[in-house]
């Protein structure tokens, strides 16, 4: 791709990207996916959602429709800085034309516009295989740089590239944020081997404002994710570890407690992200269910107690289909073991063949016949698959390693390193039962007490 770097006044633009293997289930939550984006209240009028390509408004069920030999399908969110100014339709249309454009090729692709937040933007999905019937791969490079930087063009060319104003006012908004902000990253780059930053890189970094470093060092000071290295002399300062993790998972609370809050109108006593533990319960109505990652469609609910108190709950997919708004429910958390039953098989076939599972390997000796499992037979094929899926979410937690041939080399202590993980890294599956009705009754007699202290 001819892609060349943006200038310094281009105007931004943040895209989120992910793509979603078409395994078993991938094209039921595929659908699923697209029902999220075009659900109510999302358009501009406050209207529910279109879906729309470059031709005009999509049906959804033809867009969905199966494609053979579909591997993968593409998710992005695509938001231009100021895109409540651009025709966010014509934006994203060109936008994907300069995309077919770099990757060589006609794109299955269709879109929703969303102007229900603070910054509008659009959920794009491009399917698996294109418009010859050929497979799509993009590029890890295009999807991290290359598509944010057509963006950014894009924008620059319809509103015109920011002003020096511009600019420090927006650095200005960045200075008191708690959450992982512009300056932040930029300080990131000028951080020594020994972990501090000091006025001399500030002063001779290029594309960074000292005025509004300096003011945010002080706020990071005042969070206590850095300090002076010297009261005499405060010239240099110390990070502490994991700093800008701590901003992004700041950034992301203050996100869910403004979510809770327009969920509820204001009408809670208080907000809280409910944190699995052991003993951990939660009872009350659920006021909204929603996506917590938009992309991942991992979901959430809001649910509010009998003392008006709002409470923040992620559910898997599976729990999230069996809840309905305005109902009531008690979320408790059991703790789960670590090590699983596919654990021991693939440990023991590792081993017998010097540390790595070979998946062709272990289909051949096991034939054709099914296999008793848990009480049913299945097939040889589903049971390596079984044991595929389990070694992609061990690699996940850096316990296996993916070899380039598609084996995998498995430590032989897998089994006493899972069992650790109880200890160090407990985990919890939630588990959700129906509550009585005389809690939707509490509530309603604690909102009118509420009422009537404050009028």
């Amino acid at each position: 791709h001819d892609i060349r770097p943006v200038v310094p006044l281009s105007r931004r633009c943040v895209v989120k990207a992910r793509f979603v293997p078409m395994r078993a289930g991938g094209i039921g939550a595929a659908r699923r996916h697209l029902a999220y984006i075009e659900r109510d209240g999302v358009e501009q009028d406050g209207s529910k959602g279109r879906l729309f390509d470059g031709h005009g408004d999509v049906r959804r069920d033809e867009f969905a429709a199966p494609i053979a030999r579909e591997q993968r399908q593409f998710r992005f969110i695509i938001s231009p800085e100021d895109g409540n100014e651009l025709d966010l339709r014509d934006y994203t249309s060109r936008l994907m034309q300069r995309m077919e454009k770099d990757l060589g090729r006609g794109l299955r692709w269709a879109a929703v516009c969303h102007y229900n937040t603070d910054n509008p933007h659009v959920h794009v999905v491009v399917r698996g295989v294109d418009r010859r019937g050929a497979d799509v791969r993009i590029d890890r490079s295009y999807i991290s740089e290359g598509l944010r930087i057509r963006g950014q063009e894009l924008a620059t060319l319809e509103l015109g590239p920011r002003n020096e104003f511009d600019v420090s006012r927006q650095l200005t908004k960045e200075v008191a944020q708690e959450r992982l902000t512009t300056i932040d990253r930029r300080l990131g780059q000028l951080v020594s081997p020994m972990g501090t930053i000091d006025m001399p890189a500030i002063a001779n970094a290029p594309r960074l404002s000292r005025p509004h470093a300096l003011a945010r060092l002080d706020t990071l000071e005042q969070l206590r994710l850095v300090e002076r290295t010297s009261r005499t002399s405060p010239t240099s300062w110390r990070v502490a570890e994991g700093w800008q993790e701590t901003l992004q998972q700041l950034g992301q609370r203050g996100d869910i407690i403004k979510r809770m809050h327009h969920a509820l109108q204001g009408r809670a006593s208080s907000y809280r992200v409910f944190q699995p533990g052991v003993g951990a319960t939660v009872e009350g109505v659920i006021k909204q269910k929603g996506l917590h990652d938009e992309l991942a469609g991992d979901p959430y609910v809001i649910v509010q107690t009998a003392r008006m108190e709002a409470v923040y709950v992620r559910v898997d997919q599976a729990t999230a289909a069996t809840l309905k708004e305005g109902v009531s429910v008690r979320f408790a958390c059991e703790p789960q073991p670590w090590v699983k039953a596919t654990d021991h098989v693939i440990q023991r076939e590792a081993a017998s063949n010097g540390g790595i599972y070979n998946p062709t390997a272990h289909l051949r000796i096991l034939g054709d016949k099914p296999i008793a499992t848990d009480g049913r037979w299945v097939s040889p094929g589903a049971v390596v698959e079984v044991n595929q899926r389990r070694l992609e979410r061990l690699a996940r937690y850096n316990l296996v390693a993916k070899l380039p041939d598609g084996t995998w080399r498995v430590p032989p202590n897998l089994i006493d390193v899972l069992r650790s993980r109880e200890r160090t890294h407990p985990q919890f599956r939630l588990q959700v039962e129906r509550a009585g009705p005389e809690l939707d009754q509490r509530s309603e007699e604690h909102t009118s007490e509420l009422q009537s202290l404050t009028n």
